[in-house]
């Protein structure tokens, strides 16, 4: 059985993912809905990308933890 405490960390560790997954996606349909185009900056794809890339790291994040130690 499992400590409590691993479960704890865990548990903490996916549900920060996931939280960082989410705010990544509201981020996403916001660029998607009203893209802002600021002087000298590398542009509305670049930053979706970027987010789109953040997104890919969480969910391998979640997904290694969940392959590798859960009991």
């Amino acid at each position: 059985m499992p400590s409590p405490q691993k479960q704890s960390r865990l548990y903490t560790i996916r549900e920060h993912a996931s939280a960082e997954i989410a705010m990544a996606k509201e981020e996403v349909e916001m660029a998607l809905g009203h893209p802002i185009f600021v002087p000298g900056h590398t542009g509305w794809h670049k930053d979706i990308e970027d987010l789109l890339l953040k997104i890919a790291e969480y969910e391998s994040i979640i997904e290694m933890v969940d392959k590798h130690f859960a009991d």
